[in-house]
Formats: structure tokens, sequence, C-alpha cells
């Protein structure tokens, strides 16, 4: 798991349309009266329009549920990746004529090993195309590297599968998803949003360096009241649990049912954040050295960003991940980390990085009560004999600081501060009486 990056502020079908977080993008006009913003493919569609790659129908529309065919897929994927396709070619396809509006971008992507046709020589251009073609003809057009695959990808899609290198390249890439059983249903027809959903995340791929296209985008923002740190994560994924000491963030294991992150099942995955106060004020040395001493099994990574420490604990072959950060407090902010070890491994450890990557600390407000009329009372009860104690058993939390034995020549004075009003009482014990107020913690009167 990558390490976890920390701001200070105090200082059964494809879930692949979902959230990603993408640098310096411009916002959108909805151009599409049946895209609106809120459309889980709204992103990708605006990308592609303001870039060319797509249009609508003559009616303005975009059909976003609409199959999309092999010769429209072919269009886009040309397009989009810039295939040649203004050469002179020969007609090898009986369905595929010279005079067909898709002639150049089919016979191109058929040059370009982009696509072929099938076994019995037709190309079949009108024929819906499903994911699986849909990456391989993609993909091929990106001209990456495919992995070698050697274990199965998704519970359908097999290590001995003709597309399962470019499933596995779409996994590793989070081009897609699987759903809640680690399918992805390789031979589903693709609707027109969702593979311009595709195309889109494979542009971003390839168009930085291949780095794996982040999935926090749109993912909501989760900002405790109890403990001092906000983060994002997908809450189609992910339920929230708040405890008085402890935020769960939990992924439950669907096909056995689970209903608790007490235990790792295969397909599950737990994200718990809770703060140690550090009541002894261990330093963080002695704090970080503590840890590694009680775990001399794990591996450590210390980590700073800024003027944080932290402590990185990996627990070999367990899936588990443990990062301490150490506040400038002096109190510790725990992340504990722990997936499972099924199908959905690379996936789940994909979203924790994401949501560990997005994690900020933010110091818990505390809610300051209003004390207006109760100084207001008091005020007006300064020099009421009689009446002193009274008004001064209305304070949150007074304790006397000082104490002039001597007094005004009547007994002893009594000075009374209350750190929540922040003020200070000049009481005098023999008539019952509040002297005078000042402001702050004070004795001088």
């Amino acid at each position: 798991m990558s390490c976890c990056i920390l701001k200070i502020i105090l200082m059964k079908k494809i879930l692949f349309f979902g959230s990603f977080f993408l640098l310096s993008f411009p916002a959108f006009a909805a151009s599409f009266p049946d895209v609106p913003q809120d459309h889980k493919n709204y992103e990708a569609i605006e990308y592609l329009d303001e870039k060319g790659i797509i249009n609508g129908y003559a009616d303005g529309t975009f059909g976003p549920s609409n199959l999309v065919n092999r010769a429209e897929a072919l269009k886009m994927i040309v397009n989009a990746l810039n295939v040649k396709h203004d050469g002179t070619y020969d007609v090898l396809f009986p369905d595929v004529k010279k005079e067909d509006w898709f002639f150049p971008y089919v016979m191109g992507a058929q040059k370009a090993a982009v696509a072929g046709g099938y076994k019995d020589g037709k190309f079949k251009p009108g024929d819906p195309v499903n994911l699986a073609e849909t990456l391989k003809m993609i993909l091929s057009a990106s001209k990456v590297k495919f992995p070698i695959v050697s274990e199965d990808i998704y519970t359908d899609v097999k290590k001995t599968d003709w597309f399962a290198s470019y499933m596995m390249y779409a996994r590793n890439h989070n081009i897609i998803l699987s759903d809640d059983y680690g399918a992805v249903h390789p031979d589903q027809s693709m609707t027109r949003s969702a593979f311009a959903e595709v195309v889109y995340r494979t542009l971003i791929v390839t168009g930085n360096n291949e780095q794996a296209f982040p999935l926090d985008k749109d993912w909501d923002s989760y900002e405790s009241k109890t403990l001092p740190f906000k983060m994002k994560y997908d809450s189609n994924w992910f339920t929230l649990t708040e405890n008085e000491n402890e935020v769960i963030f939990f992924k439950p294991d669907k096909e056995f049912l689970q209903f608790s992150p007490a235990r790792i099942y295969p397909n599950s995955a737990v994200v718990r954040i809770t703060l140690d106060t550090n009541d002894l004020n261990t330093t963080k040395v002695q704090y970080f050295t503590n840890i590694k001493s009680a775990f001399p099994k794990a591996k450590y990574e210390e980590f700073k960003f800024f003027d944080l420490n932290g402590l990185k604990v990996i627990y070999p072959n367990q899936k588990t991940t443990d990062l301490y950060i150490y506040l400038l407090s002096g109190d510790v902010l725990a992340i504990y980390t722990q997936y499972g070890d099924g199908i959905l491994a690379y996936q789940l450890e994909q979203f924790i990085n994401a949501m560990t990557a997005s994690l900020e600390y933010k110091e818990v407000k505390v809610d300051q009560k209003d004390y207006s009329a109760l100084l207001s009372e008091i005020f007006e009860g300064i020099l009421v004999e009689n009446k002193g104690m009274e008004l001064l058993n209305k304070l949150p939390n007074k304790q006397i600081i000082e104490t002039d034995t001597l007094g005004v020549g009547t007994g002893p004075v009594d000075y009374y501060y209350s750190e929540e009003v922040d003020y200070t009482f000049k009481y005098e014990r023999a008539a019952d009486v509040i002297l005078d107020k000042r402001e702050g913690q004070t004795s001088a009167f």
C-alpha cells in the first residue's frame, strides 16, 4: 500500500462507471440534454465530446443507454488514438464495402492490428461490441505493454481466456472495476455511456505515463466530529460506523452475507481510525520504538510530511497495514487497514490506498457555549451582598486561583476563575459578595 499522504490543516453489473480524481480538468457545461451533470458517466462523455471524439444524434441527444456496434466503436477508438485510416485499402470483409461510412475506420484498424474479422470472414460491423472486445481494441490501439497473466483475474475472467491480458491491464489501471462478487461480465454489450467511460479512462491512463486511473474524484468526503481527521471514501462500497473513539469504514463480503467487521472475510475490507491521546507524553521516538518492539516480525517504514512524523507498519502475507501519525499536539492518529485474500483483493487494496491517500488532519472544533446571558446576570450581581456565592456557583468549572487572607479588612478575599467564560471574579467571603471582575486569569485587581 502506498504511503499515506497527510495534508496538514492546522497548521452483478460493472461498477467501472464510478468516480475518479483528475487534476486540472475544466468544469463542463452539459452538451447533451439526456446526459445531465449527475449522470454517472457525465465527465467522460463531456471530455470526449470536447475532444471531438464522440458526437450526438441529429436531434442533439447522446443516447447514453443505446448499444454501440463494432463500426461505431472503431470510429471512436480510431479518432481517440489517432490510428491512421486515410490510406488506400483493399476490401477484405464482404460486409465492409468501400462505400460504407465506416470503411476507412475498419480497414485502418485492421491494418494497425486493432481489430479483425471473425472465422467466417465477416467483420459484422452492426453487431454490438462487448466489454472484452472493447478492451482489446482500445488497448491495442494504445500500444500499451500487456502483463503476463498467471492467475484468474475475476470470477468470470480466467487466466486462459483470450482476453485475460487486456482485462488484467484494465484492472491494474482502474479502467474497469468488478462488482461486489468479483465479476465484470466480459460478454455484456456496451452502452454508449459505458463505452465512453472506458475510452476516457484509457486516454487518461495513457496520457499520464500509464499511472492507474485515480479512484476518488466523486467519493464522499467524511469529516469526523470527534476525531481529528477527514477522509474520502466510496459510500457505494464502504459503510460508515461512528463510535465515541473510533470510526470504522467497512466493506462487507456480500457473497458470504457478512454483517460485522470483527473478522476479515475473503472479499471484505476494513479501515479503522482512532486517536491515542498519549497520556504518558511519550516522545515520537519512544512511541515508534514501542510499536516496533511489540511487532518485531512486521516491516516498518518511517515517513515525514511537513512537520508530522509517521510510521507505517506492514504485516507480511496478512494484507494488513497500520499507520501511526504523530501529531504536533503529541497525540497519535492511528489508521488500521486490512482486506481479504479473495478475488477482490487487488481491487480492495486500491480502494484502501486511495482512502488513506486522501486523509487529512483536521482539528476537532469544540462548539463554544454561549455564556453571554450568564455573564450578564453575574455582572449585575456585583456588589450585591449575600448573593455572591449563589452567582459564582453558576460558573462552569470555577476554581480559586488565589486567596488574600487579609482581605479588605472584613475577612479573606478569594479570586475565582472559569476557563470556559475566561473571567476572574474577586469575592469577599464575609459579606458573600462579588467585589469585581477581570477578563482572563488574574488576581491583579
